[in-house]
């Protein structure tokens, strides 16, 4: 039988031939390589949900747990909507757990008309199948954070996009658990422009012109979590009043066509149809999808570190949960002042599409990063030598 032997030009176009392959490894497999471990954290709104669906799409992150807050839905009826949402987008695996139904301290509260809508899930504007595939986590939504972050061999980045009563609820029963998070998004507060609790309903509370609603429902447990040492960025008001999604947008996520995007698309049809009114001048600046976007996007926001603490001794209806820049002192959290889409590589029309995700090639010390290394460096020293670009 006659050997075959490879000549140098046989083995050059062997590897050549081999890089398209090497070089979609990363791509076809980049769900699972480099994803952060987070977790969500909302108070059952729409433009949460949005956020949720952007974040479950984002093949930078893995969802490691869900927990529902107090604030503008009813957390046990709104768990069930959850587990309801997650049938529909096909995902299973992720447990899903609610937390208490007040605040830590005093009653404020978001007017009923406010929360029925969560109680339906937006319906008509969304569809969800009768039943879930799965059941909510028995444990409470802090005791969820604690187990989540604790078991979690690195540590976590939390998505806040409602009241801080989960997140202080769980660093009061454990308070390692701070050493462990990486970053903690919230979108909350206004610190230099006028908050919007002159949206309440109430006459007397809505004279409040400087309190934000997420941090207002529970001012207490947001100064824990503010004071606790966190690695903390906020999207406030300051940053969201400069974001809007129009119809076009809508439009484009529905066309999208996966489960995620058109999701996102019926709750933003709802918002622009009943929040602003649809006034085709008035875009929705859907509050927690920004904070989601600045999360996943360095590019998108310039943070400017600040000290914030929050007024929990004001009355409410006068500036109770304000959101103080305090100078002269060390900061404690990273502000979105000034965010901008055009600071992204794709349009918010492309948010859930595949431009918005990004293919990573391995880090050179991954099993798949030194295969394709190896194969680049073989091809170029088979070639007659040169230097590696």
């Amino acid at each position: 039988m006659k050997k075959k032997y490879f000549s140098k030009s046989h083995l050059c176009y062997s590897l050549l031939s081999s890089l398209p392959l090497l070089l979609a490894l990363p791509i076809a497999f980049g769900s699972t390589l480099n994803r952060t471990p987070i977790i969500l954290d909302d108070d059952g709104s729409q433009d949460g949900m949005n956020a949720w669906a952007y974040i479950l799409q984002n093949p930078k992150f893995e969802v490691k747990a869900m927990t529902i807050s107090q604030g503008l839905a009813r957390p046990q009826i709104f768990g069930n909507n959850v587990m309801r949402m997650l049938a529909g987008l096909g995902i299973t695996g992720i447990p899903v757990a609610v937390g208490r139904e007040t605040p830590l301290s005093g009653n404020n509260t978001f007017p009923d008309a406010f929360r029925a809508d969560t109680d339906t899930f937006w319906a008509p504007f969304t569809n969800l199948p009768d039943q879930a595939l799965e059941t909510v986590d028995q444990r409470s939504a802090a005791q969820l954070l604690v187990d989540t972050i604790n078991q979690s061999p690195e540590p976590v980045e939390i998505l806040m996009t409602g009241s801080a009563t989960n997140i202080a609820d769980a660093l009061t029963i454990d308070p390692s658990i701070a050493k462990k998070i990486s970053r903690l998004e919230i979108m909350g507060g206004a610190v230099f422009v006028p908050g919007n609790l002159r949206e309440h309903l109430d006459p007397i509370l809505k004279q409040n012109l400087v309190s934000e609603f997420n941090i207002w429902i529970d001012p207490v447990a947001a100064q824990k979590v503010f004071s606790a040492g966190l690695p903390i960025s906020l999207t406030p008001l300051d940053a969201t009043n400069q974001i809007g999604f129009t119809r076009a947008d809508q439009a484009a996520w529905k066309a999208t066509g996966t489960p995620e995007s058109i999701l996102a698309s019926q709750l933003l049809d709802y918002a622009l149809t009943n929040i602003s009114g649809n006034d085709p001048l008035i875009p929705n600046p859907a509050w927690d999808l920004v904070a989601a976007i600045n999360l996943s996007e360095p590019s998108f926001c310039q943070p400017t570190p600040l000290r914030i603490e929050v007024n929990t001794d004001g009355k409410p209806e006068v500036n109770q949960g304000q959101t103080l820049a305090i100078p002269n002192q060390p900061p404690n959290t990273n502000v979105c002042l000034n965010p901008s889409l055009a600071n992204l590589p794709f349009s918010s029309q492309e948010l859930f599409s595949n431009k918005a995700k990004p293919h990573s090639v391995p880090e050179a010390n991954s099993g798949l990063g030194l295969l394709a290394a190896a194969a680049w460096s073989g091809a170029i020293t088979w070639l007659g030598g040169g230097t590696r670009p």
